[in-house]
């Protein structure tokens, strides 16, 4: 009888306890659910959310010239934002490569090189002025020494003596050394540079490569030859249709305008 008494007393408290455990665990739930995103799903979501587009107004960057393959009247242009110091960068660089050379002598499609050295690689802003400073001889010296830049960077990112490498390559392409040297120590070298750097972080560039097809991210999974030829072949025949539409709308209110033969 006492045991009954006493298993009696003790079931309001363990339903007291109950009552507390689910009352405590519904504020921690309701406390989770109203917490904004922390700071690392919010700059996710950022991420997602930038870089889809060129936005209006941006600084242009660094003057074409050098950095430029293809005609200032194609219908396409490629856009690449790099750091020579990135490994993603150089597996890329095969694919930029090979679509360069199949487009080669194609009027509708230009490639523009544009320089954003990150600041977690150490010798990737240097590496960016000796492209710069090659680019000093012409053109085709300004792509050679970025392909030796990509091709070898396992050999001299990790080298102390990075500089003398650089200057060995200056030589295999042909360059004049000593005006090589010089030219990465000049301002303009380096005001190219910083140029192409406010350019990237004005669209909002926050990763390498980052790949712009008339102003649209080709998000990275997309980078290769297929995907991408894929893409310019479909932006090319498009702009082409446009504009033949636009000239046979001209020419058919031309003609509207003109007087019949009657009426002459």
């Amino acid at each position: 009888m006492s045991n009954e008494k006493k298993k009696s007393s003790a079931t309001p408290l363990v339903i007291i306890g109950i009552v507390l455990v689910i009352a405590v665990i519904g504020v921690a739930l309701l406390y989770n659910s109203s917490k904004p995103a922390t700071n690392t799903n919010q700059a996710a979501a950022n991420t997602r959310r930038q870089n889809t587009t060129v936005p209006a107004n941006v600084p242009p960057g660094a003057a074409l010239g050098v950095n430029v393959i293809g005609p200032s009247t194609a219908v396409v242009t490629i856009e690449e934002f790099a750091d020579f110091q990135c490994p993603a960068c150089a597996a890329t660089h095969p694919v930029m490569k090979d679509l360069q050379k199949m487009y080669a002598g194609n009027r509708n499609i230009r490639f523009i090189f544009r320089q954003f050295p990150l600041p977690i690689h150490d010798k990737s802003w240097e590496a960016a002025v000796a492209v710069e400073a090659a680019g000093m001889q012409g053109s085709q010296k300004y792509w050679a020494m970025m392909d030796q830049m990509f091709t070898n960077q396992t050999q001299w990112s990790s080298s102390p003596n990075y500089r003398e490498i650089w200057k060995q390559y200056a030589e295999k392409i042909g360059l004049d050394t000593q005006k090589f040297l010089d030219d990465m120590s000049a301002g303009m070298t380096r005001t190219r540079v910083d140029e192409d750097i406010k350019r990237a972080r004005a669209i909002g560039v926050s990763s390498t490569p980052s790949i712009y097809l008339n102003g649209r991210l080709i998000p990275p999974t997309d980078v290769n030859v297929s995907t991408m030829k894929r893409l310019i072949d479909s932006e090319i025949e498009s702009a082409l249709n446009s504009s033949s539409n636009a000239n046979a709308s001209g020419a058919a209110g031309n003609q509207q305008g003109q007087p019949s033969e009657v009426n002459k």
